[in-house]
């Protein structure tokens, strides 16, 4: 009985939440059906660097990511573009990233990079490390710039998905995820660099789901909806868990 209340109190608040995510923008979300292989499917690895952790106030500093097909991503080629948020930012974050006011002066506004970063992602599955955050706090950085936001096909969270496959471990973080894989991380909360760990992390995961029969995007939606303690802590920080684990 209890599990039946969470189910239905977590299908309200995302309900609530796609309502919110249909104003003023186009749904992308069945661009790419959910019976579609993950092996050849066209990814997008996103990571973004960010004036503090709250969606609903912070800002984009930086972003960065890597395009492929399933788990062959082409590192020649990545996106790579430092943002001006608006304001000074935050000692405590520039101690994490290292981007400092003076770095981001001359960097364009989130309204000028937009139509690159819908470009990146358009027609493709955008996969990151708590990707339910970035997308949360790029949609209010549309609507902060009354532009319409539009989201990518679809979103996998490698955090969830490594939660789903190994739900008795007690740590799902980048670090903890790349140790399991033998991934270096070159620079951490690095934009790039942290969007090439977790390309990395994204191969491996796909094997080792392929290994489990996990081989779709909607198989994969189903193994990060297994977490759903996940789920709801990152719904109740505002996270976009609309456009991760999506529901009709």
């Amino acid at each position: 009985m209890a599990g039946g209340r969470f189910v239905t109190g977590l299908r309200r608040r995302l309900k609530v939440a796609v309502g919110r995510a249909r104003r003023g923008r186009r749904q992308q979300a069945d661009a790419i059906p959910a019976n579609r292989g993950l092996e050849d499917i066209p990814v997008a690895v996103l990571d973004t660097e960010t004036t503090g952790l709250n969606p609903l106030r912070d800002r984009v500093v930086a972003v960065a990511g890597l395009r492929g097909d399933g788990g062959h991503l082409d590192t020649g080629l990545p996106l790579d573009l430092l943002v001006y948020p608006g304001g000074p930012i935050p000692p405590a974050s520039t101690k994490f990233h290292g981007i400092r006011d003076a770095d981001v002066a001359t960097a364009p506004s989130f309204g000028l990079i937009w139509p690159v970063l819908r470009g990146f992602w358009r027609h493709r599955v955008l996969v990151g490390h708590n990707i339910g955050f970035d997308l949360a706090l790029l949609r209010q950085e549309a609507e902060r710039a009354r532009i319409p936001f539009h989201p990518p096909a679809a979103a996998l969270d490698i955090g969830l998905l490594y939660a789903g496959l190994k739900p008795r471990l007690s740590s799902y973080t980048l670090e903890s995820m790349a140790e399991e894989y033998g991934v270096v991380i070159l620079h951490r909360h690095n934009a790039l660099a942290d969007a090439t760990a977790e390309g990395a992390i994204w191969c491996a995961l796909l094997r080792a789901m392929q290994s489990q029969g996990i081989g779709t995007l909607g198989q994969a939606r189903s193994l990060m909806a297994r977490r759903r303690d996940l789920l709801q802590n990152q719904l109740s920080a505002g996270w976009a868990m609309d456009l991760v684990v999506p529901h009709g």
